[in-house]
């Protein structure tokens, strides 16, 4: 994979438009890409705020109408034609191109290109960093409806990333009872801001009391401890992803859960991935969730080996790329 593009621009192609980005957050997925976890070869950045700077030359009035306008969008582009995308599951499309993370270069460049039909405008009243988390915030949103969180006793979220500590002001919404366990006290200040109670792992027992554990590190270890923590019945719910991650990799990680936990407590495991940049804009801009601390790091674009290394941090939350 590479960090930028060529001398020459990308050129859109009929229903993309040309988007120079202002900011791209550096991501799970993207440092997965890197460590060569997936066989991706092209530019990464799958998140991004950016200005559309044109579009397909032959484009009509309502898309040129995008020009110049602040935007976020969903990085996953499907095929629009095959039987999951036509039975409404276009996430799940087989065919689908990632940005940044699979067939499509991403937004680490001077300029990129994305369909039109996956941008969101940003709002005037939205600053920058906060827009480029959009898809994070709209993939917790999309986490919090998997199950019912409403009315359940207690409620577990695994990690201390980005995506749990926005999760978990997301979920604490619906649910005052959540709690974070992860493995970085540092990391918890999020969670003080907002009045989250939060507790080291190694300082809870295995109680099989939790109503809903969600798993958010994406490590073997922390889902077979979740199927330890929920209660007989009780729902695990693992969110995130690298992306496309290798089969061997996939097997290699299943042979490490307990799977007779899950059986013999008749635990549902339920998958949650992706989400709307749009309700992550809105959930943004109504100043419902705050990712003001998320940013560990600011790099430049031309030192983007150098943010890729600061990323790789236990300690960092996001490391934010910018022209």
């Amino acid at each position: 994979m590479t960090l930028d593009v060529a001398a020459s621009a990308p050129v859109p192609q009929p229903g993309e438009a040309l988007i120079r980005p202002l900011r791209v957050p550096l991501t799970e997925a993207d440092l997965a890409a890197a460590a060569g976890q997936t066989e991706f070869a092209g530019v990464l950045g799958s998140d991004f705020v950016g200005v559309v700077e044109g579009v397909h030359p032959v484009s009509g009035p309502e898309a040129q109408a995008w020009v110049g306008k602040r935007v976020v969008g969903s990085p996953l582009i499907p095929c629009g034609a095959c039987d999951l995308c036509r039975r409404g599951l276009s996430p799940h499309c087989q065919q689908r191109r990632v940005l940044g993370l699979w067939k499509q270069d991403g937004a680490l460049a001077d300029l990129f290109t994305l369909p039109i039909a996956n941008l969101v405008e940003v709002p005037q009243t939205l600053e920058d960093d906060a827009a480029s988390f959009a898809n994070l915030v709209g993939a917790c949103v999309h986490a919090s409806r998997v199950t019912r969180l409403e009315g359940k006793t207690y409620v577990t979220i695994l990690g201390d990333g980005a995506f749990a500590l926005v999760a978990a002001q997301v979920m604490a919404k619906l649910n005052t009872s959540t709690r974070v366990l992860g493995t970085h006290n540092a990391k918890f200040s999020l969670c003080e801001r907002g009045g989250i109670r939060h507790r080291h792992v190694s300082e809870v027992g295995r109680r099989h009391d939790q109503d809903v554990v969600v798993e958010t590190s994406g490590e073997p270890a922390m889902l077979e401890f979740a199927t330890h923590l929920c209660r007989p019945r009780g729902k695990v719910v693992v969110c995130g992803g690298a992306g496309p991650v290798p089969m061997e990799a996939l097997t290699q990680r299943a042979r490490q859960l307990d799977l007779t936990a899950i059986a013999s407590q008749e635990i549902e495991v339920l998958g949650a991935s992706g989400g709307s940049a749009r309700e992550g804009l809105d959930a943004l801009a109504g100043r419902g969730v705050d990712v003001s601390v998320l940013v560990s790091r600011r790099v430049r674009l031309a030192e983007g080996l150098r943010a890729l290394s600061l990323a790789k941090d236990p300690e960092s939350l996001r490391v934010l790329v910018e022209p």
